[in-house]
């Protein structure tokens, strides 16, 4: 019975109006007095049983309009639980008289719930988006430095051809979203940008990446939705580990693993080579995991490892002090990018407009540093594996709306080998160092984030900077940093 009224309630709901309320006289004036279903209709009106419609008529012997008496029955039908005896006697009378015409609907309903299931099946999940960014650095990678001490060799007092002191940047990005089959579904992005389009040391010794731009693959990661909470994750996939100390929203060949425990706890395990997220030559083979936990409304807690051989190794002309910084050499240091990092982070919501992020990370790799033929003692990496940062906003920004906004202060200390300040797979807005192995850095930043139109936002920053061991480094502070970047998605 409840199908019944189901189904007709659904396919007149298309045809009738609302109906208004009851008085205790029937309301259905075109009902021939001497049609036997006047006392019922009258009865289960006058009960609130039955509703009737926006003209306030019911014509029950019109053959054109039964449709309409057995929507009517069906809304009855839907009270049967709660109607009272007499009620139901005079449904069950008014439902085996139009019995053909509820079994009509049910038969039309049914029929356009499957061609509705087989429009959904062929309609395409195909979407697209995009998103460009126009951005300026000053002293991007953090090769200018200040007061370089005991120096003669004039190509690195401050910056030489190589080392960007300032540059512009453009980039745009474009993704794809598909479900191939049930349970299954694959995101993919392209990518093209170009680098240094106004770089201020520019001269005709290098490239100047005036029209350069390189496109890739910036992502292509299928997703298997298994039962239980678990997804699969294959191809080149996006990775975010912690609050972003150590990777985040960069790319990874390989293979992840994510179990849901609800919606307070995520755990996910990987592999792969991050090489295409770090722009080396060679292969970066990677283990990582990551655990997310919701401890309360406001307060996220994670915990992040990382665990990376790499054939690739840089060289480095760095200046070293034996003698508690009293004279200066240059040395060439040989560095691998090995890590075995491990970082604990939050995100709490302090107020309304107060937010916090925190993360520390400690690298226990060994970068298998050499020193130059002649012995000559360079600094000890202990005390600089390990690092810290911490951002405070205030603010409401809405990605969607325009003039809202966020202040943001940000503190960071990071020894040479704390995070990757070479490859730059972090979220922060600097490198955080000089490259990996060399200096670090310590210092603040102050921020603003503004929406200037739905969906166009724009970033302005100001960082302070200086080496992470003043004693244990040839310079005194680097050159200050600033950062603006343009961006719109669509």
């Amino acid at each position: 019975m409840k199908k019944k009224a189901l189904v007709a309630a659904v396919l007149a709901a298309t045809t009738l109006s609302a109906t208004p309320a009851f008085a205790e006289t029937n309301p259905f004036t075109d009902v021939p007095a001497d049609h036997w279903s006047y006392e019922a209709l009258a009865m289960l009106a006058k009960d609130g049983v039955l509703e009737g419609y926006g003209d306030g008529t019911f014509q029950g012997d019109n053959l054109m309009n039964r449709y309409e008496m057995a929507e009517a029955v069906a809304r009855a039908a839907e009270k049967y639980g709660t109607a009272a005896p007499r009620d139901k006697g005079a449904i069950n009378d008014l439902e085996k008289e139009y019995a053909q015409e509820l079994k009509d609907m049910e038969v039309r309903l049914a029929k356009a719930e499957n061609e509705v299931a087989h429009m959904k099946k062929m309609q395409s999940t195909f979407k697209m988006w995009g998103d460009a960014r126009m951005r300026f650095i000053a002293n991007k990678n953090g090769k200018a430095v200040k007061a370089v001490r005991g120096n003669t060799d004039t190509t690195t007092s401050t910056y030489n051809q190589w080392n960007t002191k300032n540059n512009s940047e453009l980039r745009l990005r474009l993704g794809f979203y598909g479900e191939p089959a049930p349970n299954l579904s694959v995101n993919g992005r392209l990518k093209v940008e170009n680098g240094n389009i106004a770089r201020e040391d520019y001269d005709s010794g290098h490239d100047a990446g005036k029209g350069d731009e390189k496109m890739n693959l910036d992502k292509l990661q299928l997703d298997w939705h298994a039962k239980n909470g678990f997804t699969v994750s294959a191809g080149r996939n996006e990775l975010s580990l912690g609050q972003g100390l150590i990777y985040w929203e960069n790319p990874v060949d390989g293979l992840m693993v994510q179990k849901d425990f609800g919606d307070k706890i995520h755990l996910m395990a990987g592999l792969g080579d991050t090489s295409c997220a770090t722009w080396t030559n060679n292969a970066g083979l990677a283990t990582f995991a990551n655990l997310s936990a919701k401890v309360s409304p406001a307060v996220t807690v994670t915990a992040a490892y990382f665990n990376q051989h790499s054939d690739t190794a840089k060289w480095t002309d760095a200046f070293a002090s034996w003698d508690g910084g009293k004279s200066w050499s240059k040395k060439g240091v040989t560095t691998t990018f090995d890590f075995r990092q491990l970082a604990l982070g939050v995100h709490a919501q302090l107020a309304d407009k107060w937010s916090l992020i925190a993360e520390g990370v400690k690298n226990s790799a060994d970068p298998n540093q050499k020193y130059d033929a002649t012995g000559n003692f360079i600094s000890s990496n202990d005390k600089h594996d390990k690092g810290f940062w911490t951002r405070l906003t205030y603010g409401k920004q809405d990605w969607s709306k325009a003039n809202t906004w966020q202040l943001y202060g940000e503190y960071f200390s990071f020894g040479g080998l704390a995070i990757d300040s070479t490859g730059w797979p972090h979220r922060l807005n600097i490198a955080g160092g000089n490259g990996y192995g060399d200096q670090g850095a310590r210092g603040y930043g102050l921020g603003v984030s503004y929406m200037v139109a739905n969906n166009t936002n724009l970033d302005v920053t100001y960082y302070k900077m200086k080496p992470y061991d003043r004693n244990l480094a040839c310079f005194d502070d680097y050159e200050d940093m600033g950062y603006a970047a343009l961006t719109y998605s669509f």
